[in-house]
């Protein structure tokens, strides 16, 4: 395949071990209280989080965060500038893989958040369906185009050259573009659950691969790409379940649409592990009814 390309480290084989290890790379922009309710619920033996918090949350927001989370275990990231539909979302996540695979943090999957996402499982329910799972991933996944994705099924958003800047300005122009090095376009949910060989592996083609992260910064919404392309094209690709193991409910504008008490019945009836998104700012009951919830599994 042609993400064979990379040089990936060698991943040391999984060790036996009695708790799954899961790093959590958050991204996060408001709702201190709602964030650092979200990492006390995931915390547990085995648990790390490395957060990313938007330059444009203002100074206060930030501090608050930082206060709030001093005793977890929680690394925050470099922050940058991120606009809706730009490269930020994913250049966080790059900063969050790099730290969890550079300082050798031990971990068996790493999960992709926001702030605004919450389990649905206990800690230790998340920790048996994915130290249960065999090493499968989870990412939901289509090969482009893909006719719900518009008139050229999504490819606008690969061939076309785009640039997002600042108060959502958007610029994009009709170059039609390949992707380096024969890669078929696959896009998918912005959200993963991602065993380790499977980040190891994206980190190596990452720093093998520079011109691909140069290609995605001028594509439209390419946290619904980027990773996808990677790991569809790779050996790896069966490894991964079609399954980003979360609840949205995309039905009601604005969409995704923000949960309140009256979602519990659906939000426990999913069978997923994760559900966004969630505001207190609207509706903290629902917040609090999964904790009761969770405290009884």
């Amino acid at each position: 395949a042609p993400a064979g390309r990379s040089g990936a480290a060698r991943i040391p084989r999984r060790s036996r071990q009695a708790v799954t290890r899961i790093a959590y790379i958050v991204s996060a922009y408001k709702l201190p209280a709602q964030l650092e309710r979200m990492l006390r619920r995931l915390q547990a033996p085995g648990v790390t989080f490395a957060v990313h918090v938007d330059s444009k949350t203002r100074r206060p927001i930030w501090d608050e965060m930082v206060s709030r989370c001093r005793d977890l275990d929680v690394v925050w990231l470099s922050r940058h500038r991120s606009q809706w539909g730009g490269f930020g979302h994913v250049r966080a996540t790059l900063k969050g893989i790099d730290h969890v695979v550079s300082s050798g943090v031990p971990f068996d999957y790493a999960v992709l958040l926001t702030g605004q996402d919450y389990p649905l499982r206990s800690q230790a329910e998340l920790a048996r369906v994915l130290g249960d799972s065999g090493g499968r991933s989870y990412m939901r996944h289509v090969e482009l185009p893909w006719e719900p994705w518009g008139r050229r099924g999504g490819l606008d958003r690969v061939e076309d050259w785009h640039v997002i800047t600042y108060r959502r300005l958007h610029l994009a122009l009709p170059l039609r573009r390949k992707l380096p090095g024969g890669l078929r376009p696959y896009g998918g949910s912005a959200y993963w659950c991602l065993e380790r060989t499977v980040v190891h592996f994206v980190h190596g083609f990452l720093r093998d691969n520079p011109d691909y992260v140069r290609f995605f910064e001028h594509v439209f919404v390419p946290d619904e790409l980027f990773f996808q392309t990677i790991i569809m094209n790779s050996q790896l690709r069966d490894t991964v379940e079609n399954d980003d193991l979360r609840y949205l409910d995309w039905s009601r504008e604005p969409a995704p649409a923000v949960f309140t008490a009256a979602d519990l019945p659906a939000l426990l009836g999913s069978g997923q592990l994760f559900a966004r998104k969630f505001d207190e700012t609207v509706d903290f009951e629902v917040l609090d009814a999964l904790d009761r919830h969770l405290a009884q599994a």
